[in-house]
């Protein structure tokens, strides 16, 4: 499945493809998308990554253009973050729990 701007949550939501749209959302977007996707992001429960797009969403309706660049930006860049997170651990912890190659001392 493949995400599109407003999907909720079900048992095969696109993860990655929203945070994909996350990064490409931008200031020439029409507020009715940004929308859009910020009900996605609190469907799925993503608030951190939701609240810049609120806070650019917010911005752009009180006509306030560079403040709401400011946000997307910063709502972007944490997309970013997240969507590397996934696919880039931080510790060999996060990539080991399923390897059964070590040995123990025996019982």
């Amino acid at each position: 499945m493949s995400y599109k701007l407003g999907d909720k949550w079900s048992r095969i939501f696109d993860y990655d493809g929203m945070l994909e749209k996350g990064m490409e959302a931008g200031i020439d977007w029409p507020v009715e998308d940004l929308q859009m996707l910020y009900d996605s992001f609190e469907d799925v429960n993503y608030h951190s990554e939701a609240g810049y797009l609120w806070a650019a969403i917010s911005e752009l309706k009180n006509g306030n253009i560079e403040i709401a660049e400011a946000d997307l930006n910063k709502f972007n860049s944490e997309c970013a973050k997240t969507l590397t997170g996934f696919k880039d651990p931080e510790t060999k912890f996060d990539t080991d729990w399923d390897d059964d190659s070590h040995t123990y001392a025996p019982i």
